[in-house]
């Protein structure tokens, strides 16, 4: 089960409605399975509107904060701006290098004020939905 704080999923919702029409992603990083910080990043892919990822040297500085912290990366999260809160393909190809991670995904294919969200863990291709709870 995911819980997510209230105030750090209001912070993802802005950052993946700001980031709209195109894909939007961040890092949740964490700690004994409770989530400590969200780092909302840009989206340096090459085709933004259909897929996300996180630039090489902005994934490093995150990297680097969560292990001096001796954190783990909980989660990374983005959105589906056009398509259902589920792993594409090219998702669950990416999520290999992720193992152990949730895969976080927004939907925003009935638009921003209609989102929807849904968790993942993905290994060795297989795809598992994890139950996913909002706390205060």
């Amino acid at each position: 089960m995911v819980e997510l704080p209230q105030p750090i999923y209001a912070e993802m919702l802005e950052h993946v409605r700001r980031g709209y029409p195109n894909e939007a992603c961040g890092i949740l990083a964490g700690a004994n399975g409770k989530i400590i910080k969200h780092y909302p990043t840009a989206n340096a892919a090459d085709e933004p509107e259909t897929f996300s990822i996180i630039a090489a040297q902005d994934l490093l500085n995150i990297w680097n904060e969560i292990e001096g912290h001796e954190w783990d990366v909980f989660a990374y999260y983005h959105s589906h701006p056009r398509t259902q809160a589920y792993p594409s393909p090219r998702d669950i190809a990416y999520a290999q290098g992720w193992p152990g991670t949730y895969y976080l995904i927004f939907t925003l294919k009935d638009g921003p004020e209609q989102p929807g969200l849904r968790a993942f863990l993905i290994q060795n291709s297989a795809v598992q939905e994890e139950e996913t709870h909002i706390i205060r």
